[in-house]
């Protein structure tokens, strides 16, 4: 009888062991608090514009890093879509053929970049985070290289470095979020 009792708490034991360690995951997962948005937004080129980026996505405050690293991918692809449309825009509309060629060239990057992008998200909602570095930065060097287009000739009419800019800092918010996923 005694061997009984062994055998039948040792299955006890472990069903008990095996319940807690699926449930573990989800318990430690880290409550993103303002501190958080703080540490990741000082790593980046501009911490205000940042948090305030964050800040007006309510789902920042209410969420675990993967959330947040969601809220990020969320933000620049809505300004990674728009500002393709807007290049794609101003290439139907200019005149100038190297202002067009420019246009051109952004808009490829843009939708290279946008691609990156849902790489990364696709990778996030599968729980593969190993190679979201390797697409953030990807969609970094496209951003970086529309930027050296207008760098080289100061010919921007419509000032699009701030959107340029505005989705770097994006790309950073989001290779940041994901960094403590890895």
């Amino acid at each position: 009888m005694a061997c009984f009792f062994h055998v039948s708490f040792s299955s006890a034991l472990m069903s008990m062991a095996l319940i807690f360690l699926s449930v573990i995951p989800s318990s430690i997962c880290h409550q993103v608090n303002e501190n958080d948005l703080v540490n990741i937004c000082s790593k980046t080129h501009d911490a205000s514009e940042c948090l305030n980026l964050f800040k007006s996505d309510p789902r920042s405050l209410n969420t675990d890093e993967k959330g947040l690293a969601g809220v990020a991918i969320d933000l620049a692809l809505k300004k990674a879509d728009a500002t393709h449309t807007q290049y794609n825009q101003l290439y139907s509309d200019s005149r100038d053929y190297e202002l067009q060629e420019k246009y051109n060239s952004c808009s490829k990057n843009y939708n290279d970049a946008i691609r990156d992008l849902k790489e990364v998200k696709n990778e996030l909602d599968n729980n593969r985070n190993k190679l979201i570095h390797v697409e953030i930065n990807d969609a970094l060097e496209e951003i970086n290289t529309c930027i050296r287009a207008f760098e080289r000739d100061q010919i921007d009419p419509v000032q699009m470095n701030y959107h340029n800019l505005q989705f770097k800092l994006l790309c950073y918010m989001v290779k940041f979020t994901t960094e403590s996923l890895v």
